[in-house]
């Protein structure tokens, strides 16, 4: 191969892991940042990562045999050596992280696989939250981490605990923010930069790689055999060519990037809570280099809504919609005042929904979460206190009234709601399901009656928030081995050259496992991937 550095392009969790593992395999590594703040997408969200048959004890019922079963019918049967590689190879990932960052896992014993109906799912166990991180005792750079907004570092266990904001110990949150303890992805992405400078690799922001070339006389080919040989950095303007032994494209995937978003993405889309440097810079390099693609038509879906002013690197920046969906007093409806869903079921689900044009979907008309005073008391907007409900949400004191100032129709919603509160008198959503299973339950209130998820809206006034269908990642980019290496359009490997993460494509296709599998898998095929590198420069 090559002389020359490792050329890690993105600081989020999959790109700093396999930098970790070429470091720590030898390999002179340097992480490229485009921003100015570490963490990407990672730092955004909520850090948790799933690793089926970990070393966790809480997990110790698990196997990979188990794995295998749960995700052979989800994943697509063309990429089962990709699956079996993430399964083989997760576990070991996971006790490497520990090793050399100072990230620790902790297993949530009680977070349910998404689909608890199939074969090898497992009610909890899988999904790994972490111990609370000291920045303070990281090194400096590490700690220049991206915080999202309405951050609050609070664990999984915390959460399950006190479930709503009025039982929230906001006091020990703020001496927690005081004293640099840390949690979620803030504190994933910060442990394990920490970890690549430890091992000696180094880490450079506000420098994007734009191109890589490969072939002996440096030109870009994409033919068979070809070799990385050299990456092209912008920074701050200035264009450097920088010899490279390997290139790692981590720099997440283009949901930012409103042409290819709009060339691929399903027509519902809106929003997206991917960091806002996720414009495309893998797939455009990648396909420089003649490789092939996949997966560009999927995402990682999330229901969404924006809260007006809220902005993330001077970008508006939308909140995700997850327990909102499963507690008592709300129901998600589309323009005609229908439900189209069970709002309690994973996210990736409900967004699949909302882009459905037939079955009461919502793919071309605007979709709300409805709910009543009660609601608003005791459960919360996503990063708003019990009892705080914003003066720009619509309100009024009928759901009809409520259906005119939204442009829904108005007898469909009170129809609606009055199926919906006689639904929860008899205990049971015959519509949707809504309930049914352990994972809509985990979300769900325990103390409501008659069951965690159902309760009517009868508390005027009643409120609406536009849900956009989102994305916390596009799932489309260059196709890989199972060693993470770029393959061209006929096969052949483009040597040296490596996506990881959502920067490569997804070969999960449509389908999302459980809390954490974005980063689990992710992770797992940098840790293989910087492991393949460093193995190559011996």
């Amino acid at each position: 191969m090559t002389t020359g550095q490792v050329i890690v392009a993105g600081s989020g969790a999959s790109g700093l892991v396999a930098a970790l593992a070429a470091a720590a395999g030898g390999a002179d590594v340097l992480v490229l940042e485009r921003s100015e703040l570490l963490g990407g997408t990672t730092a955004l969200g909520g850090g948790r990562v799933w690793v089926p048959a970990n070393h966790c004890p809480e997990n110790a019922g698990d196997s990979a045999e188990a794995a295998r079963a749960y995700l052979g019918g989800l994943f697509p049967a063309r990429y089962a050596h990709l699956t079996e590689a993430f399964v083989a190879n997760a576990p070991a990932m996971a006790r490497f992280v520990e090793e050399r960052s100072p990230h620790r896992f902790a297993a949530c014993p009680a977070y349910p696989d998404y689909h608890p109906e199939r074969a090898g799912a497992t009610a909890g166990g899988r999904c790994l939250d972490m111990e609370l991180a000291d920045l303070s005792a990281m090194a400096p750079q590490a700690r220049q981490v991206r915080v999202p907004p309405g951050y609050l570092p609070m664990t999984q266990a915390e959460w399950e605990g006190w479930r709503f904001p009025g039982r929230f110990d906001w006091k020990l949150l703020r001496q927690r923010e005081a004293a640099g303890l840390r949690a979620n992805g803030v504190a994933l992405a910060a442990a394990l930069a920490d970890g690549v400078l430890k091992a000696g690799g180094r880490i450079e922001t506000g420098a994007r790689l734009t191109g890589v070339t490969t072939g002996p006389d440096g030109a870009v080919n994409g033919t068979v055999n070809s070799t990385v040989t050299e990456a092209v950095i912008d920074r701050g303007g200035s264009i450097e060519r920088v010899p490279a032994a390997a290139v790692i494209l981590a720099t997440g995937g283009f949901d930012w990037d409103e042409d290819l978003r709009r060339e691929y993405q399903p027509e519902a889309q809106r929003a997206t809570a991917a960091s806002p440097g996720n414009t495309g810079d893998a797939l455009r390099i990648a396909r420089a280099l003649g490789a092939a693609t996949d997966n560009l038509g999927e995402g990682w879906w999330m229901p969404m809504m924006a809260v007006p002013g809220e902005e993330v690197d001077g970008t508006p920046y939308p909140r995700s919609l997850i327990r909102e969906r499963a507690v008592p007093r709300q129901i998600m409806v589309n323009a005609a005042g229908r439900r189209f869903t069970n709002e309690a079921s994973p996210y990736n689900e409900v967004g699949k929904a909302m882009h459905r044009a037939d079955g009461g979907g919502c793919q071309n008309d605007p979709a709300f979460l409805i709910f009543d005073e009660e609601f608003t008391r005791r459960y919360s907007l996503p990063g708003f206190s019990s009892g705080a409900v914003p003066a720009w949400l619509p309100r009024a004191e009928s759901p009809g009234e409520l259906a005119a100032l939204i442009g829904v129709d108005p007898e469909g919603l009170e129809r609606t709601v009055a199926g919906w509160n006689k639904a929860c008198a008899e205990g049971v959503d015959p519509d949707f399901g809504r309930g049914g299973n352990v994972y809509d339950r985990y979300g769900g209130d325990p103390e409501a009656w008659p069951a965690p998820n159902l309760g009517p809206l009868t508390e005027p006034p009643f409120y609406a928030a536009r849900v956009l269908a989102g994305t916390i990642g596009t799932k489309g980019g260059p196709v890989t081995d199972a060693t993470g290496t770029v393959l061209t359009e006929a096969g052949d490997q483009v040597r040296g050259l490596y996506a990881v993460g959502n920067a490569a494509a997804f070969w999960t296709g449509d389908a999302y496992p459980a809390p954490g599998a974005t980063l689990g898998i992710g992770m797992t095929m940098g840790y293989i991937a910087g492991r393949h590198v460093s193995a190559s420069l011996e």
